[in-house]
């Protein structure tokens, strides 16, 4: 375990001095104005929080600047283990996590003027088969959230995993499962 925390805090220095300019002084920020209403902003990079965010402060003021680091960056110190930040993993829309891997708007939702709601087959596109999904959380206790007793593998995505809010257990309607929802 040791060897690992030396190769992570190595990692974690090395993606920091080469992302983050070896800054730990605040990422950009927005200056305060009048509204803290999220407004999204076409081509708005993943890092540019205040491009949409305005005046909300959406990382902690001693964050690392986080201009142009790509998703791997973010990963050094958001891992769930002991003496990091803990994962991201159901803390910021699906559509950030998209982001930070470069994967742009029109990549789900294509060329339309006013985007709408993203089809099961989009996502599975990239994902895989609703079959393959169901395959990476076969281990997940107590029952696995992508197969169902009630509806399989059919379950529309967006039931759970929303881009542009914060996801929603969709089972906790019913169940007390705590799934972490990405």
């Amino acid at each position: 375990m040791k060897n690992r925390s030396k190769w992570f805090s190595a990692l974690m220095i090395s993606l920091l001095l080469l992302y983050g300019q070896g800054s730990f002084a605040q990422g950009p920020r927005a200056k305060k104005a009048a509204s803290a209403k999220v407004v999204r902003v076409s081509g708005a990079q993943a890092w540019e929080c205040a491009a949409c965010h305005r005046a909300q402060n959406v990382l902690p003021k001693q964050h690392v600047d986080i201009q142009e680091m790509p998703y791997v960056g973010c990963v050094v110190c958001h891992l769930s283990e002991e003496g990091f930040a803990g994962a991201l993993k159901g803390k910021m829309p699906g559509s950030h996590l998209h982001a930070f891997r470069n994967v742009p708007c029109a990549g789900c939702h294509g060329q339309e003027k006013k985007p709408a709601p993203v089809a099961k087959s989009q996502c599975l596109v990239c994902h895989g088969s609703a079959a393959k999904v169901a395959l990476k959380t076969q281990n997940t206790k107590p029952n696995n959230p992508h197969d169902s007793p009630h509806y399989g593998t059919q379950l529309d995505c967006n039931f759970c995993h929303r881009q542009h809010a914060k996801s929603e257990d969709y089972c906790a309607q019913c169940h007390k499962f705590n799934f972490v929802v990405p």
